[in-house]
């Protein structure tokens, strides 16, 4: 583990440094409409959580895990609300990378 003011690397990874957004009513209908829509629409979700006050990315498809605890599972992974800083539309160019490390992997 190697620490700098404002990331640190773990496996090779960089995780920088952020804060939380207070998850008030409003966000959270935001980002439950975003989820729900990629859901209708089959959409891969970019989440941006914080975790211990590092930043982590999420990619995948969500679906909506449970609305009283506010939470979504997103690659077997359950992300709270409180942790989502943002939430993005994956573009089509990171779809085709995606779609070419899996096909290396399966080469393998």
């Amino acid at each position: 583990m190697k620490i700098n003011g404002d990331f640190v690397i773990l496996g090779g990874r960089k995780y920088y440094r952020t804060t939380a957004p207070i998850l008030t009513e409003k966000r959270w209908n935001d980002i439950e409409q975003v989820v729900k829509q990629s859901i209708i629409d089959d959409a891969e979700l970019e989440f941006v959580l914080c975790v211990g006050s590092y930043e982590e990315v999420v990619r995948g498809k969500p679906f909506l895990f449970n609305e009283s605890l506010r939470s979504f599972l997103v690659n077997h992974r359950v992300i709270m609300g409180k942790e989502i800083v943002a939430v993005n539309y994956l573009d089509e160019s990171d779809r085709i990378l995606k779609e070419m490390e899996a096909q290396h992997y399966d080469f393998f």
